[in-house]
């Protein structure tokens, strides 16, 4: 059976509906629109921006995403299923906000409802909704958590797009036409340059949170590398004294709470 495997870089962060009961969708990643943010809790970060393409290569064509629900269109009734702790590409492993700063007590009402479920471009650049599929993770050559989801499909990957409503959040999304797809999906929030990346990126996870801390939220540990090539990786190695801890890790996934 055809299938679609979707491959998330950058700082994304995962929501359930089994903690966020009043999402319109089992399973949501959310890219945060950091695309004028250059600093938080007094770190220089570049500019991360969203987007998306059908290849790995950095060549390839690249789409930017300014504020759009994103699915698959023509994905086979399966459910969402979870990779279990303990087996590979487990789900949990994706770091836990809450978990890596569990003095702050966030909670699933700590998450600002404007960027969650929001229509707002200025806030929110994507959210990709799942409600078939399985979801787990994966780690880059460079150390990245990324968020992996297989669906499968009726036929040949399509994928849609619905933009943000340009007025009142209110209005209904218009989807725009199915569009074909490889059997690989890149979608990423990050630097357009690899080489201004840090480890303090991570940091603009927490910026979901209606009240994000006044103190500095803990950043991801530096993880082992894996075996998993990414978009970022391949950029990376391309650049002269490249330092891949300090490029890749600060760019993992999240999930919340």
């Amino acid at each position: 059976m055809p299938q679609v495997v979707i491959q998330f870089e950058g700082t994304c962060v995962n929501f359930r509906r089994q903690d966020f009961p009043f999402l319109p969708t089992a399973h949501r990643i959310v890219m945060i629109n950091a695309s004028t943010i250059t600093r938080v809790w007094n770190q220089d970060i570049a500019p991360h921006t969203a987007g998306f393409s059908t290849d790995l290569s950095p060549f390839a064509p690249m789409f930017p995403i300014s504020g759009s629900v994103v699915q698959i269109a023509n994905a086979v009734p399966t459910g969402v299923r979870y990779i279990p702790k303990g087996e590979p590409g487990s789900y949990d492993a994706i770091p836990s906000l809450a978990a890596l700063n569990p003095k702050l007590g966030l909670t699933p009402e700590s998450a600002s409802l404007a960027v969650l479920v929001g229509h707002n471009p200025s806030l929110t650049a994507c959210c990709f909704d799942v409600d078939d599929g399985v979801i787990g993770s994966d780690v880059s050559v460079g150390g990245a958590t990324m968020t992996i989801v297989t669906i499968e499909t009726t036929d040949d990957p399509l994928y849609q797009l619905k933009p943000f409503p340009t007025g009142l959040s209110s209005r209904l999304l218009t989807a725009l036409p199915p569009q074909k797809a490889t059997n690989t999906l890149y979608f990423w929030n990050a630097e357009a340059d690899p080489s201004q990346a840090s480890p303090f990126d991570f940091l603009l996870s927490y910026l979901i949170l209606r009240l994000p801390p006044v103190d500095p939220p803990a950043i991801i540990p530096t993880v082992t590398a894996g075996n998993r090539l990414n978009r970022w990786s391949t950029m990376l190695a391309m650049l002269p004294n490249a330092n891949p801890v300090a490029t890749d890790v600060g760019c993992s996934n999240s999930t919340f709470p």
